[in-house]
């Protein structure tokens, strides 16, 4: 009898800390949206007007700082690490804006797959936003942000965001070699 009570309660802790130890899906959604966003905003650097670049490489490593706080905070479930991953985020926003601003292509007809991977970027951010819950424990300001884009949100994964990438920029001599590839094994 004492040998089924433990390993009921073996089984029963494993399971709890399990569970406490599972991310919630919009976080992992999260992820993948970063993850994603880190290469198409990095494949932009070569091929933009060299004025741009510092802002392009803040934006990258916005996204990157965001993947690696969201990582952080999955391993360690904590208010702090949380508090990181919505300064990331928030950091992220704001970058893509400036970049967003300071791109004014002149001529869009040559430019649209530049403005194209630009407006990708920003919905990354969007959809990222649109993710979190409204229980969410993070500052008013970043739930006023996630109700404003769940109305623009699309519902996009990090496939949705590398196949439009790679759709966008396929016939662009410019972009080539920047094709993402998703291995098929990630996509189940």
């Amino acid at each position: 009898m004492k040998i089924r009570t433990l390993c009921a309660a073996t089984l029963l802790a494993s399971c709890l800390w399990f569970q406490a130890c599972t991310p919630p899906a919009w976080f992992v959604t999260a992820e993948g949206i970063a993850e994603a966003a880190v290469p198409i905003t990095g494949s932009i650097i070569d091929i933009v007007d060299p004025a741009l670049a510092p802002i392009v490489v803040i934006v990258e490593s916005a996204f990157s700082a965001l993947d690696n706080a969201i990582k952080t905070y999955q391993k360690q479930p904590t208010a702090t690490n949380l508090q990181s991953v919505e300064a990331a985020f928030t950091a992220a926003q704001t970058n893509e804006a400036q970049l967003e601003s300071a791109a004014q292509i002149k001529n869009t007809k040559t430019d649209a797959e530049i403005n194209g991977v630009i407006q990708l970027i920003a919905t990354a951010v969007t959809e990222i936003a649109a993710l979190i819950p409204p229980n969410a424990p993070v500052s008013a300001s970043l739930l006023a942000t996630s109700a404003q884009a769940k109305s623009t949100a699309k519902g996009l994964s990090k496939y949705d965001l590398e196949k439009q990438f790679n759709s966008l920029v396929k016939s662009d001599p410019r972009f080539k070699g920047k094709k993402i590839h998703v291995p098929l094994l990630h996509r189940l």
